[in-house]
Formats: C-alpha cells, sequence, structure tokens
C-alpha cells in the first residue's frame, strides 16, 4: 500500500500554518503591551524607583527562576511553574511573655557556636518584590505579560515542530511520487 496524501492533510497543515501565524501576532503584540506597560511604570514611579541598583547582587544572593522549559520524550515543549518558598514570604513572629524568656534562658545556657557562612541569600520567589510593598499595577501587569509571552512561544515552537514534521512527510511522499512517475514513463 502506497501512502498517499488527501485534501484532509493538506488543510490540515494550512490550518497550523494560519494558526502558527496568528500566534506569532498575538505574541508581537504582548511583548509590546508588556514594554508599553513596563515604561509606564518606570515613568509613574520616577527614574530612580526603579534601576539596576534593584537588580540582585551576582554572587551575593541566589535567583530561582519562577519557570522553566520541560522537553517531553516527543521533543515538545512544557511551561513548568515552580512554587514559591513559603520561607521567602510571611515569617514568623517574635514570641513575647514567658515563652520568650525561656527561650533567652536557653540561648544562654548554650556554647557559642561557630559562625557559619550563609552562603548567598535566597531573593523572594516573585521579582517584583525586588521594588518593595508598594509596587506599580502597570508593572504588575507588564509581567503578566511577558509571562503569558513566554507560555505563547512554547505553543509556537510546539506548533513549528509540528509543521516541520508534517512538511517533511508531504516532501517524502512528493519524492515517492515522483520516483513512481519518472519509472512509469520510462517504462512505457
Amino acid at each position: 500500500m502506497n501512502p498517499t496524501v488527501t485534501d484532509a492533510d493538506v488543510f490540515k497543515v494550512l490550518d497550523k500554518i494560519s494558526d502558527y501565524e496568528q500566534l506569532l501576532i498575538e505574541l508581537c503584540a504582548v511583548i509590546q503591551d508588556g514594554h508599553i506597560l513596563l515604561s509606564r511604570a518606570q515613568y509613574d514611579s520616577g527614574c530612580s524607583s526603579m534601576n539596576s541598583t534593584y537588580l540582585p547582587e551576582p554572587g551575593v544572593h541566589e535567583i530561582t527562576p519562577t519557570s522553566f522549559l520541560d522537553v517531553t520524550e516527543n521533543e515538545r515543549f512544557s511551561l513548568v511553574t515552580t512554587k514559591p518558598d513559603p520561607k521567602s514570604g510571611i515569617r514568623k513572629r517574635k514570641k513575647v511573655g514567658k515563652e520568650c524568656e525561656k527561650e533567652k534562658t536557653e540561648e544562654t545556657s548554650k556554647e557559642p557556636e561557630e559562625e557559619k557562612d550563609p552562603g548567598p541569600v535566597k531573593l523572594a520567589d516573585d521579582p517584583l518584590n525586588w521594588f518593595g510593598l508598594m509596587v506599580p499595577t502597570s508593572l504588575v501587569q507588564a509581567q503578566t505579560r511577558f509571562k503569558s509571552a513566554i507560555e505563547r512561544i512554547v505553543e509556537i515552537s510546539n506548533l513549528k515542530q509540528e509543521l516541520t514534521e508534517s512538511l517533511t512527510e508531504f516532501e517524502s511522499l512528493s519524492d515517492n511520487f515522483q520516483k513512481k512517475c519518472t519509472v512509469e514513463t520510462n517504462e512505457d
């Protein structure tokens, strides 16, 4: 049995190409909107409120990604979002009264230990926390736009992989068809 390309197969590929172009247009719009919101946040907050001094220092602070790519067995991408570290958010309050006095006496009775180098300080999982408590809403919206842009990029890369697979299959089928046609014309 010789496999052939049907009209339904061609329409599927054309639909994928249409979806691919639509996702590219949406990606450009989302990234552009994110940049506009980012510049609006900088303008609203003033020049000194968002600059490189808010970025973590290399070697001093440890930055953990909020999401990363995972490659599946069939070479498709998926976006994996990490859960926030509970230690980076709300902290335990100090104890008051008798419990506090008990802890103080326990601490003084212990022998002093050697000071350990804690290593790099882990920053909060959400980069918006670098800018303080009162983060401009346009900065939050910009972060949301850029996160959705990452999701669209993953969709685009998976769709492009499907398209290349379909097109290589079409090329091999068309090559087989051309070889078959040349063999039949040579026999005549």
